[in-house]
């Protein structure tokens, strides 16, 4: 039995430290990296939930808690440095979260005791943060750390619905609304819509996908209770009470909006 205890206010206090570091940058910025901290607790509190959900120990439930509160740990960064959010091929913030943490020893500046942790679960919360984001897991994860990476996912998908719905279109894509209804949505995109599947970062070209592709997160959430917790929050249904102003979109996007309820009922 791991007799490791995760010394949570220490950990908090430090995370808010380190993420307090960026309330220096200004405007559209400083909005974004607001937008992350408000985005890190409630995820590492919806890791929590998963977690008790799951009938985890209190170390797990603990370990859990801390994931949430690392995953997004180089998105402030790349908020100041690019001044975006989103991930292309030249920056990936949960490579570099890891990276970061993991790699170049920055997890001890919040952890101090750190090295007391095995190194099965070090290596349980590396995994989680690197393929927090992925398209689709890695095989060669052990059944431990498929479980930490799944709360992990699982969290910031439902966190993702509410952000976008409390925030707004032109903080998160930088457009407006009618900007992006405009628009044309990508074949690519559509197609995971019917594969009931995540919709692949890199095929996002036109505005209109990066709201589909958060709508498509949906499809990453593999267990029935976060189904049910997406549907009752209402926030996914809130993004995809849109219309489009082409009517050839709106219809392709009507097919879209009905494999998402068609999959949310699938548990009904």
């Amino acid at each position: 039995m791991n007799d490791y205890l995760f010394d949570t206010p220490t950990i908090r206090e430090n995370c808010e430290a380190f993420y307090g570091l960026y309330h220096v940058t200004e405007d559209r910025v400083r909005q974004m990296c607001e937008l992350k901290l408000i985005h890190t607790r409630a995820v590492a509190q919806n890791c929590l939930e998963i977690a008790d959900g799951l009938g985890l120990s209190d170390y797990d439930r603990d370990m859990a808690w801390v994931i949430g509160q690392l995953h997004d740990f180089a998105r402030f960064g790349q908020a100041v440095v690019t001044h975006s959010l989103d991930d292309s091929a030249q920056f990936n913030h949960a490579q570099l979260g890891a990276r970061l943490l993991f790699t170049h020893g920055l997890i001890r500046d919040i952890i101090p005791d750190y090295d007391q942790i095995c190194p099965e679960d070090q290596r349980v919360m590396e995994m989680a943060v690197l393929h927090h984001s992925d398209l689709q897991l890695p095989d060669d994860l052990n059944a431990r750390e498929r479980l930490f990476c799944r709360i992990i996912r699982e969290a910031d998908q439902l966190d993702i619905f509410r952000t976008i719905v409390e925030s707004g279109w032109e903080i998160n894509y930088g457009c407006t609304r009618a900007e992006l209804l405009a628009g044309e949505i990508s074949p690519a995109i559509e197609a995971a819509f019917y594969r009931h599947t995540l919709a692949d970062y890199s095929m996002r070209f036109f505005p209109a996908d990066f709201h589909m592709a958060h709508i498509a997160l949906c499809f990453g959430l593999e267990s029935a209770s976060a189904r049910q917790r997406a549907a009752e929050q209402g926030y996914l249904q809130g993004m995809m009470e849109i219309r489009f102003t082409r009517p050839d979109v709106q219809k392709r996007y009507a097919g879209m909006k009905a494999e998402v309820e068609a999959f949310l009922r699938e548990d009904q």
